[in-house]
């Protein structure tokens, strides 16, 4: 037992372990706050911290197992990931739509959360001791790989979980030495895709009525007349259009919205709620967009901005500030930190996951093994994917996507994944070499 101690000690990161504790700690009390102003949310908390145990079993189990007998593993543990998000379709849909896998005793499991850390084991595991990467046609396996879970998850729908792969993907591609110039071309082919304007027609005659009534102003260049909405207008009497590039007409023809094929795609296969969440982020000015679409996200900013310095109640009871806020335990508890604990608590939350990229960097930095430094990148990109997602979220610089704060938002499946993946992270520094200082006291002789 001693010998085992004395092995599994040797090289450990503990300040990422004593840092996700922390977070894990802090989830719970904003849990707990959350709770005391919502009584359907009562034994939350307490269910949080059984999820923090297990977390740590997670942990544990991750940093014990060799890394790369989890490499050896990867591939079937691949189709086993897959071989579940196909399996939540067998099950009824939950708030319109299938993520879950019902346990015993109501507890749900969540496959796409592992598909995330699953992903970067067999990506890294691809990528070790090859090069076919570094040419364009090279990308279509990593991509491959990728794409097919992101799919699944998409077709949840789970839009912020899909969000957390790409980046994650480009993050490890160049890390293990992809040309610059290739992901590049990659992206900007992705986003022409996602961004390529769709011509969508407008009803001809309510368009002609509110035209009519000076709803919209209209501007020709040669052929083509561009129609806008009349500002000087109160907002109750502005029209409500969708989301799109412009609304035009060719000559005497009908008139079109052009849209992003994104969201028009999102429209025709009837998702039109994810269209509304990028409305209600796109027109955060509108209050028809505030008290609907965008209810969430404004008072997201209003309670977080709230909490100016240290906290409305300096670090008290629960303020009853939060009732205003739906799923302030899940998607938006970064809101109820900063408004119940003020800037200071966001510092602190930040600080501690500076510690984790910090002791990760250099976990990956001084790891010679291939497969063990893409493991570690790739875990910290994924954690910096979601803090950036989440926390942009709640201050209105991202959509809402429902994606979860890690190790702190409510959640068994999330905080399995990532304390799983902090384990990883550990495990692959407890196996780097130890780096020999020079002898003390060395002098040149005279």
């Amino acid at each position: 037992m001693l010998n085992f101690l004395r092995d599994y000690t040797r090289h450990f990161s503990w300040p990422i372990l004593l840092a996700m504790i922390a977070l894990m700690t802090i989830g719970v009390l904003a849990i707990h706050l959350a709770e005391e102003v919502d009584s359907s949310l009562s034994g939350y908390a307490a269910k949080q911290f059984v999820f923090a145990c297990a977390g740590m079993v997670a942990f544990f189990v991750a940093s014990v197992v060799h890394y790369q007998l989890v490499g050896r593993s990867s591939y079937v543990l691949a189709i086993i990931t897959l071989a579940l998000l196909a399996a939540v379709f067998l099950f009824a849909p939950s708030n319109g739509s299938q993520r879950w896998i019902p346990l015993a005793g109501g507890v749900k499991f969540q496959p796409s959360e592992l598909a995330k850390l699953m992903m970067i084991i067999t990506l890294a595991w691809y990528l070790r001791y090859r090069d076919s990467y570094r040419r364009l046609l090279g990308l279509i396996v990593p991509f491959a790989i990728t794409l097919v879970p992101l799919t699944m998850i998409l077709m949840e729908p789970d839009l912020g979980t899909s969000l957390l792969l790409p980046p994650t993907l480009m993050v490890m591609l160049f890390m293990a030495g992809a040309r610059l110039r290739h992901l590049v071309i990659v992206v900007a082919l992705g986003l022409g895709v996602v961004l390529l304007p769709v011509a969508a027609r407008v009803d001809d005659e309510p368009f002609g009525r509110q035209y009519a009534q000076g709803r919209f102003n209209a501007a020709a260049l040669g052929p083509i007349t561009f129609y806008s909405v009349n500002d000087s207008l109160p907002w109750s009497k502005r029209p409500e259009i969708p989301v799109s590039y412009c609304r035009l007409r060719m000559g005497a023809g009908a008139v079109y919205d052009l849209q992003p094929l994104s969201l028009w795609a999102m429209i025709q296969a009837n998702r039109a709620y994810q269209v509304k969440r990028i409305e209600g982020w796109l027109r955060q000015n509108d209050p028809r967009i505030r008290d609907h679409m965008g209810y969430q996200q404004y008072h997201s900013m209003m309670i977080l901005g709230s909490g100016q310095l240290t906290g409305r109640k300096a670090w008290k009871a629960a303020d009853s500030y939060f009732r205003m806020l739906p799923y302030d335990h899940t998607d938006f508890i970064f809101s109820v930190i900063g408004g119940q604990w003020g800037f200071v608590g966001c510092v602190i939350v930040l600080g501690l996951y500076g510690v984790i990229f910090l002791f990760g960097a250099d976990v990956a930095a001084s790891t010679r093994d291939p497969f063990g430094r893409l493991l570690a990148v790739g875990v910290l990109a994924l954690l910096a994917a979601q803090i950036f997602i989440n926390i942009g979220m709640t201050m209105g610089l991202m959509p809402i996507t429902g994606m979860t704060l890690p190790m702190i938002s409510y959640g068994g499946s999330s905080l399995l994944v990532n304390c799983a993946a902090m384990g990883l992270l550990v495990n692959v520094g407890r196996h780097r070499p130890q780096s020999l200082g020079p002898s003390p006291f060395e002098f040149a002789e005279s």
